[in-house]
């Protein structure tokens, strides 16, 4: 059994495991659960245990859950938040933002002899070819529709949180649980439970999929968010993808800047400048991971998005400082292959998609004026 507070992935064996289920994969599933759970019998009551990270996530939901609680049903929310103005009969536990318990999605459905779980923890991740941040998102998951099983997730999931629940919520949960444990589970309910996980497994093939199908079609049709020179994304693209300033993120944020551009523009003419601005470019892609974001800000300026939400500000620079380091290493091609490519990165973590430009730009000005070629923290942006 996983320790309360520890992240849910913890509890799920490696076979049981759908690495790199996408965000909109488990938005279909859990959804079918809940109307799947609300339609098969109305009037009984039963228990429904969700975390959904944050309080912004749950809000999208927020009037299902409403109309579950007013139904009987006992239900049991969590996220990272405010816990102001639930809807009634919504009973909540509210995590900081660094509890490993706000990384996990998960949803526990239990009524006499229906259970269905999914249990699903971020994996910092985006996935190719989506188009925008949300969709994007990773998840290691693992969904049933067998009662065995998602009986077992519900006695792990609530004891993960109860110790944050009054004990009469605590008390209702075990009662639908016991009452469910107490049905002979038939052999009927073996085979739909075993052809539910075969569709939810044909579903996320097909996602992945037309995910590639799309993400080939844009590239072949989209010009406009690509930057021509080096092939990179551009600003067009990265304010598209991250959906508005006011979207929950989980990302580092490295802003690389090209020194010395300039002088290569006045000593050697500007086919030398792109010519180094490329090679920036490329070792910057190659250098970085599938499911980062790498966009030609503008000018000498490139941005880099990293989703790993869970890396500290040490080993945050570690990654800026690999990039700055590869930077120097690289050649451009000939005849420009003596030029010496540099670049200085700031480094910031957001919670928001909102960009912290003019802390990434204070860090690099630092930069500049000292040790250029290097990574440095950008001042007062990273979280506590």
């Amino acid at each position: 059994m996983a320790e309360r507070g520890s992240s849910s992935i913890a509890a799920l064996s490696p076979s049981d495991v759908r690495k790199g289920a996408s965000k909109r994969t488990l938005l279909v599933v859990s959804h079918a659960m809940e109307r799947a759970f609300a339609d098969a019998d109305p009037v009984t009551p039963g228990l429904v245990l969700a975390l959904f990270q944050r309080r912004e996530y749950f809000d999208l939901e927020a009037s299902a859950y409403a109309a579950l609680a007013a139904s009987g049903n006992t239900v049991v929310v969590g996220f990272a938040g405010s816990s102001d103005g639930l809807p009634p009969g919504v009973h909540s536990v509210v995590f900081d933002e660094d509890d490993p318990r706000a990384r996990d999605w998960v949803l526990v459905l239990v009524r006499g002899d229906h259970a269905t779980s999914l249990v699903a923890a971020d994996a910092f991740a985006l996935a190719p070819g989506e188009l925008t941040l949300q969709a994007s998102r990773l998840f290691h998951a693992r969904q049933t529709f067998g009662r065995t099983q998602a009986l077992a997730d519900a006695h792990e999931q609530l004891d993960r949180i109860s110790g944050d629940l009054p004990a009469e919520v605590v008390q209702a949960a075990r009662d639908h649980m016991h009452r469910s444990e107490a049905i002979p589970v038939g052999t009927a309910e073996l085979r739909l439970s075993s052809a539910a996980d075969h569709l939810v497994s044909s579903l996320e093939a097909g996602h992945r999929r037309a995910t590639r199908l799309r993400g080939e079609l844009v590239a072949s049709m989209s010009r406009a968010e690509e930057d021509q020179l080096t092939g990179l994304a551009n600003r067009h693209f990265l304010q598209r993808f991250l959906g508005g300033p006011d979207r929950p993120a989980d990302l580092l944020v490295l802003l690389a800047d090209v020194d010395g551009l300039k002088s290569v523009n006045d000593t050697y003419g500007h086919e030398a400048g792109d010519a180094l601005l490329s090679s920036v470019a490329a070792t910057l892609r190659e250098r970085s991971r599938p499911t980062d974001v790498v966009v030609r800000w503008g000018g000498d300026e490139f941005i880099i998005l990293v989703p790993d939400a869970e890396m500290g500000g040490p080993a945050a620079l570690v990654v800026g400082e690999r990039l700055a380091q590869a930077v120097r290493a690289a050649h451009p091609p000939a005849p420009w292959a003596h030029l010496r490519p540099s670049v200085s990165v700031g480094v910031c973590a957001v919670k928001r998609t909102v960009l912290p430009m003019a802390e990434l730009d204070a860090a690099l000005q630092l930069l500049k004026q000292g040790t250029k070629g290097h990574a440095a923290l950008a001042p007062g942006a990273w979280p506590p």
